[in-house]
């Protein structure tokens, strides 16, 4: 029970890594608050986990592009809970590999709107939260921002690699603060977002796919007090994919 007494925020935790994410801090004594824009997808979550961890797991369907929904679900936050512990931005979306040039600008508004504004807007509302006893912050960065993508489109890979240099600059800023800010860079795993794919496992030193629950696990060590010293670092979970 690491986490008991301690307040989590996932964005996307309605499925896939978020999920995972949610059950593992659930499951070891986390309060922990997800959103999701699957009102439908949300509660069943929710139910799901609660009938293992009574009154664990609280949903919300926020959409963390929108500022003005975003600040004031946080002042909803601040009036019942007081305080949060750990925030893992976690919601993205994925084109899969396609020409530069064909790549339209709504597509780059898209994709930039949830995987780099998304972070930007969850973070900025929760600083005042976390300062307030220290905290953890992971951002779910990708293989695709270090290598510059290998199944991803260019827009997706830009607003991943931005992940991985905001981390760097608010571990910097918050550092006084006690807040670390890690991210987690994972190379292919078994969700959604993979199954179109064509994933050549030879490819992978370890011959195999992460699961959900190997992300949770990387991202339950960051938040973690043994992670206390730990700020500022891309986790790479990807089998080996890319070593460095």
């Amino acid at each position: 029970m690491r986490f008991e007494k301690k307040v989590a925020v996932v964005s996307g935790g309605n499925r896939g890594i978020g999920e995972a994410i949610v059950r593992q801090l659930a499951n070891e004594g986390a309060q922990v608050l997800f959103l999701g824009k699957d009102v439908a997808r949300n509660e069943k979550v929710a139910q799901d986990i609660n009938r293992q961890h009574p009154g664990s797991t609280q949903s919300y369907s926020v959409d963390v592009t929108d500022e003005q929904a975003v600040n004031e679900w946080w002042n909803k936050v601040d009036k019942v809970f007081g305080r949060i512990d750990i925030l893992v931005n976690n919601a993205g979306i994925c084109h899969l590999a396609q020409p530069f040039s064909e790549l339209a600008d709504t597509s780059w508004q898209e994709t930039l709107s949830v995987n780099l504004y998304g972070v930007i807007h969850l973070t900025r509302g929760s600083i005042p939260l976390l300062k307030k006893q220290g905290g953890k912050i992971v951002n779910i960065a990708s293989l695709a921002g270090e290598v510059g993508g290998i199944a991803t489109a260019a827009d997706y890979v830009a607003s991943k690699a931005a992940i991985i240099g905001l981390t760097k600059s608010l571990a910097r800023e918050l550092g006084p603060d006690h807040i670390n800010v890690n991210a987690i860079a994972p190379g292919f795993v078994r969700t959604q977002m993979t199954e179109k794919m064509d994933i050549d496992l030879n490819c992978i030193p370890l011959r195999r796919i992460a699961e959900p629950e190997d992300i949770a696990a990387a991202v339950l060590f960051l938040v973690s007090e043994e992670a206390r010293c730990i700020t500022g670092t891309t986790l790479d979970v990807n089998g080996g994919l890319y070593l460095k």
